[in-house]
């Protein structure tokens, strides 16, 4: 069974920002990091349990080559993911984030 995968509107905003930022003309990176986020949306549909849980019903999946992870919820048949978060941002900033 394949997973529905949404984003909430602040994981789109923050997905939405990096792919911008990605998309400078000195980095050009904006194609890699969108299939990177793509590769792991798949992975999100066909087996959400395969990343850990890291606060309560909370899961965290990195992407890879970009420091940002993925914090997602399960409900159901759907995956929601709640935040794409830069890595080096200050860890106790996503609390607020990740209310589902």
């Amino acid at each position: 069974m394949a997973f529905l995968v949404t984003y909430k509107p602040l994981a789109q905003l923050e997905a939405s920002a990096a792919y911008e930022w990605y998309s400078q003309a000195h980095i050009g990176m904006q194609d890699a990091f969108l299939e990177e986020l793509e590769r792991t949306s798949d992975f999100l549909a066909r087996d959400p349990h395969l990343y850990p849980c890291v606060e309560d019903d909370v899961r965290r999946a990195n992407l890879n080559r970009f420091p940002y992870s993925l914090f997602y919820v399960i409900e159901a048949d759907t995956v929601s993911v709640l935040s794409c978060f830069h890595q080096h941002r200050d860890p106790m900033s996503r609390d607020d984030l990740l209310k589902p």
